[in-house]
């Protein structure tokens, strides 16, 4: 038997998967689910405010923001590295994070290195 789609070509999710900025989670949990849902409309609002900076909204109005959504994201990181040192898992932060570490600790945070660099 035949597939059907296989002379159709890709799917739209699968074109949008190769996208640069795109990035595919696979879901194992219902808690990833969630963040999932949650990191799409964080995406769409940071974006928005990224944009109406300096238009219609003053640095002063959103930094404030900024930095509780940045804390949010390390704090996110603390919690996830935890759970890992708890069940023996290897985390390792990405980069992002590891700078996002070493900038709010004022550029001299070493923590974030792994073992074997």
């Amino acid at each position: 038997m035949t597939d059907q789609n296989q002379d159709a070509g890709p799917s739209r999710w699968e074109i949008l998967a190769r996208e640069r900025n795109a990035r595919v989670v696979l879901c194992h949990t219902p808690d990833t689910y969630t963040l999932t849902e949650l990191t799409r409309s964080a995406d769409r609002a940071m974006r928005a405010l990224r944009d109406r900076t300096f238009t219609s909204l003053s640095i002063e109005e959103v930094s404030p923001l900024f930095q509780e959504y940045n804390d949010t994201i390390i704090r996110f990181h603390e919690v996830i590295q935890k759970i890992c040192g708890m069940v023996d898992i290897r985390y390792k932060p990405p980069r992002t994070i590891a700078r996002m570490v070493q900038v709010q600790n004022g550029g001299t945070d070493n923590s974030h290195m792994a073992d074997d660099e």
